[in-house]
């Protein structure tokens, strides 16, 4: 590097006089990580301590209270022993924390400084990142808006059956997922879609809109197809269940009808035998002739000149017969009242 110097000789003249300098380049900073102090192989392979000496001795202390048996009487010695072997416990247990600490103030020291030369990394590569991301972001963009168009040119009347969400997959995003294999993929979707569609419109079944709401649920033509069969085979069951019900209240009805008609003709039956049956006759009163001569002696007093009686006329003879009817309940009632007007007898058989 070249560095211009000035003289003054005099008040009126000025003399340049050039003075080559040579400015060393600084050392340049190596991208490596370096121990220097422990170095690598220089680290602590193993803590030495005097283990077997203090097993030891713990055994031989210990061995003293193994068949040891504490009862009531001694039970200040066992709150004496436990304490003795606690404060043994816990003076092993103070070394070894102090050790650890030891140990570890050199290595937290070494992780705070590491993150420090982190933390000059971080600022660069967030900033890289985000420029990374916000990129992938728009190929993502850009390759969701050229499978929304091969959606938009097929999906015809059926955009409000099968939106877009249920066709597009996320991992068509993916840069190890094709754009072309994408593409195709939602084709033969909406095809696919048609189909199963168009066999549920064809079913000969008066639940072809239930099907088809389930299958624009799941677009599973299987589900729509079960769901109509479910329906169908619930329909039958109600159907023959309702025709046993009308069957039982029919053959209720039959057999309630056939009781009342064979009540009607018992009480007919009944009506015609009691017309029929004659009436009990009056035991008739004892006559003179009946009594006893003795009795006749006694209460009958003769006129001898009473003119004398004519004799009875003799009624004419009756008959019993034994006979049924059948007619109309009118036809009956008035054979009833013909037998009545002519004084004929009847009573019950």
């Amino acid at each position: 590097m070249a560095a211009r110097k000035v003289k003054q000789v005099e008040p009126e003249k000025v003399e340049c006089e050039i003075v080559t300098t040579e400015t060393l380049p600084a050392p340049k900073a190596e991208m490596e990580f370096r121990l220097i102090n422990p170095t690598e192989d220089g680290f602590l392979r193993r803590i030495q301590w005097n283990r077997p000496e203090l097993e030891a001795a713990i055994r031989e202390k210990v061995a003293a209270y193994e068949n040891v048996i504490y009862t009531e009487e001694n039970i200040q010695q066992a709150k004496a022993d436990r304490a003795e072997l606690n404060k043994l416990t816990n003076a092993i247990e103070e070394r070894r924390k102090m050790v650890k600490n030891i140990i570890m103030e050199p290595y937290t020291e070494f992780e705070k400084e590491i993150k420090e030369v982190l933390e000059l990394i971080k600022k660069p590569a967030g900033l890289i990142d985000a420029t990374v991301k916000e990129y992938e972001n728009q190929q993502k963009e850009e390759k969701r808006k050229k499978i929304l168009a091969v959606y938009e040119e097929g999906i015809g009347e059926l955009a409000s059956v099968l939106p877009f969400e249920k066709v597009f997959d996320p991992r068509y995003l993916n840069a190890t997922y094709a754009l072309g294999k994408a593409q195709t993929e939602v084709r033969e979707k909406i095809e696919r879609v048609k189909r199963d569609l168009d066999t549920i419109d064809g079913l000969d079944s008066k639940y072809k809109l239930n099907a088809k709401d389930v299958y624009i649920k799941t677009l599973d033509l299987s589900k729509a197809l079960a769901e109509n069969k479910r329906l169908t085979d619930l329909e039958e069951k109600l159907e023959a269940e309702k025709r046993r019900k009308a069957e039982e209240e029919a053959e209720r009805k039959r057999l309630e009808e056939e009781r009342r008609k064979a009540e009607e003709e018992r009480k007919e039956e009944e009506a015609v035998k009691a017309a029929e049956e004659p009436k009990a006759e009056a035991p008739a009163p004892e006559t003179p002739a009946q009594q006893p001569e003795e009795q006749k002696a006694e209460t009958e007093v003769v006129d001898p000149f009473a003119p004398k009686a004519e004799a009875p006329k003799e009624e004419p003879k009756k008959y019993r017969t034994r006979f049924y009817a059948l007619g109309t309940r009118e036809q009956l009632n008035g054979l009833i009242q013909y037998m009545k007007e002519n004084k004929i007898e009847y009573g019950r058989i």
